[in-house]
């Protein structure tokens, strides 16, 4: 067998015709299919990268609004323990001055009472005296006149003008 020069030009010429045949109705349409899937992936890809940006910036946004919303928190609780802490400085400072108004009331009670003890105390001297004082003279005195004789006397008792009795 030999090799034939007509059989191997045909055979030449039938590939190059396939081969033209073929770029103008595949390989052209194959071209441009693959053109489209590689435009449409790299579409998608780019879709991912911008979706995963804003994902990113959405999360640094989150992280921003959490550290303000902590801030705020701090800044609240900060605000209710000075308002706790004045209340309870008023608080304080209420009960004292109550307890100032139950002192004061209290010496003024107390100063009554003595001024009280005191004149009472000054009756019974005085009607002691005046009890003795008849019982040593044995007679019944004017008894005005002694209260006045004897308060005169407790007075000078009281201002140390008697010796002897301070």
């Amino acid at each position: 067998m030999g090799l034939e020069f007509g059989q191997i030009v045909t055979q030449i010429i039938g590939f190059l015709i396939a081969i033209l045949i073929l770029k103008r109705f595949a390989w052209k349409p194959l071209l441009s299919m693959l053109e489209e899937r590689r435009t449409k992936i790299k579409a998608e890809f780019d879709t991912i990268v911008e979706e995963k940006k804003k994902t990113e910036d959405l999360y640094v946004d989150y992280e921003k609004k959490l550290q303000e919303i902590d801030s705020l928190a701090r800044v609240k609780i900060q605000e209710a323990a000075r308002e706790g802490q004045k209340m309870a400085d008023e608080i304080k400072e209420e009960a004292r001055k109550e307890a100032r108004e139950i002192v004061y009331k209290t010496r003024e009670d107390v100063e009554r009472d003595i001024e009280k003890a005191k004149v009472q105390l000054r009756d019974e001297v005085i009607s002691m005296t005046m009890q003795i004082t008849e019982k040593l003279i044995g007679e019944k005195l004017d008894e005005e006149k002694d209260k006045k004789l004897v308060a005169r006397f407790v007075d000078d008792i009281k201002q140390g003008k008697v010796e002897g009795l301070k």
